[in-house]
């Protein structure tokens, strides 16, 4: 009976991390690269602006001298790209507890591709996630609105289930916040206003924060399903529960030409392995979260229903199949940050990071949208998730015959 416990994957997790440390620079270099190319503005941040920013209006004193009553105060407690930052006690964290906390999202600080996609719920969730965590820093998960500063934003329907479920009041106002403070004046004077740093999300690099801490995640998951729930179908670790795999298969673009090849594969690496496989095509969020949350391991072409990793439990391990030609790791930073173990598959040649950042626009595109299915080798995509299970130890040769020359 194969159980590996958190503690394990992680261990082989790091070890694998190692092993591949010296490309650190190709990739920071290849990321740069491809920000340059398919980014249409990159701000140059100093570290005073790579802060979260709020203000609190009291109705006693104007909206200016509250901002410069208490913005040292805020700057220091609510950072948002050092998650190893000590909390600073301060008038926000003390006191605002029981005010309405706003989080203001308006066109002028959205970057141009999420803001004509905002009802695309992946760009959605690039926004809403660093809300959630300042609501759950704040204490303010039960006093929490979202503020949508222009009546053309619209939210899909996955966006509007969470919101739901995290209790949180949505406006949709029809004044932008004011240019020099970004406040709405409308809101109550005695409300706290929360404008998230959306700047940093184009280039999606790893120190992208969707979530601060990994327990904001299982706070938000705990919502749509409960740990008894979880612990009834793949156990707690020292139980004889089967390992719990996920497979997911598109149904139309990014399909995977050897789906069935796989599972039979990893049927044969870990026998006593329970193997689902879905099109993920549920009717709503709360059945996606019960699928990521109740899984050991998941395989799934990159795409939008991996925003659902989420909902999944420390120490999942979720790998994502990238079509020959395409490479954009926006939704590794989730997965790690929501808890879990991240691992690839990519086209084994060069750099994928360089592949990626130097092939023309329009060729780039149209590998993403996979309209012609594509067969991953089946080692390729097994061997990896053994490794990071622990069932077998990887060596440097092992990790050459999987990534290629560029390790």
């Amino acid at each position: 009976m194969v159980r590996i416990n958190a503690g394990k994957r992680q261990q082989h997790s790091i070890s694998i991390g190692r092993k591949i440390a010296q490309s650190c620079f190709f990739l920071c270099l290849g990321f740069y690269t491809h920000s340059l190319l398919h980014s249409e503005q990159k701000p140059q941040l100093q570290p005073q602006e790579q802060l979260q920013t709020a203000t609190v209006r009291s109705a006693s004193t104007s909206r200016s001298e509250a901002s410069i009553e208490i913005k040292d105060e805020i700057l220091t407690s609510v950072k948002v790209l050092d998650p190893t930052a000590t909390k600073v006690k301060s008038k926000i964290n003390s006191k605002s507890k029981d005010r309405k906390h706003w989080c203001i999202i308006g066109p002028k600080f959205l970057p141009k591709t999420t803001r004509e996609h905002f009802d695309h719920f992946p760009h959605t969730t690039e926004i809403l996630l660093p809300c959630w965590s300042y609501f759950m820093e704040q204490g303010a998960t039960e006093n929490c609105g979202f503020y949508l500063a222009s009546d053309k934003m619209t939210l899909s329907p996955w966006p509007k289930e969470l919101i739901d479920t995290m209790g949180c009041e949505v406006i949709s106002g029809t004044k932008p916040p004011d240019v020099e403070t970004g406040l709405v004046p409308s809101l109550p004077a005695d409300d706290v206003q929360f404008i998230p740093n959306l700047y940093l999300l184009r280039p999606r690099f790893n120190y992208v924060r969707y979530i601060k801490h990994p327990s904001h995640a299982h706070a938000l998951r705990k919502l749509f399903i409960s740990d008894e729930d979880i612990a009834a179908v793949k156990g707690t670790g020292g139980d004889d529960k089967p390992l719990q795999i996920g497979m997911i298969q598109r149904t139309t673009s990014r399909r995977i030409g050897n789906f069935d090849d796989i599972k039979e594969a990893l049927h044969e690496a870990i026998p006593n392995a329970f193997i689902t496989t879905t099109n993920f095509e549920f009717s709503s969020v709360k059945e996606q979260a019960e699928w990521f949350a109740t899984k050991d391991v998941i395989i799934a072409a990159h795409g939008a229903a991996v925003v659902n990793s989420l909902f999944i439990t420390e120490g999942t391990i979720v790998m994502q199949l990238y079509p020959p030609g395409y490479f954009w790791e926006s939704l590794e930073p989730l997965i790690e940050q929501s808890g879990g173990h991240a691992i690839q598959w990519y086209e084994k040649q060069a750099n994928p990071y360089m592949l990626s950042a130097t092939e023309d626009r329009e060729i780039f595109d149209a590998a993403g949208q996979g309209l012609t299915p594509f067969s991953p080798p089946v080692d390729e995509v097994v061997k990896p998730i053994v490794y990071s299970l622990g069932i077998d130890t990887p060596t440097n040769k092992k990790l050459f015959n999987l990534y290629g020359d560029w390790v």
